[in-house]
């Protein structure tokens, strides 16, 4: 299991990096062609923070804090009602 978990987060931040080095036109272009919805309403803009991130010896040990993570998030309306 942690070899492919490894590999997925090994692609993730592949497709990430290829994402953030992208033109936004090649992205708007690309995206226009995928056939996903284009029109979202921002319901809540991008926000960036910390959180703690906690750890447990051996899974099942004393919670301890790891240190912190710099998240970000954002709530739009997809047309057909979806919201995330």
């Amino acid at each position: 299991m942690r070899g492919q978990e490894a590999r997925e987060q090994a692609e993730r931040r592949t497709v990430m990096a290829t994402l953030a080095h992208a033109a936004p036109d090649e992205i708007a272009r690309l995206w226009a062609g995928s056939g996903l919805p284009s029109e979202a309403e921002l319901l809540r803009g991008p926000e960036t923070g910390l959180v703690t991130v906690r750890g447990r010896i051996g899974g099942g040990g004393a919670p301890f804090n790891v240190g912190e993570a710099t998240i970000t998030r954002a709530t739009v309306r997809l047309p057909t009602g979806q919201v995330g």
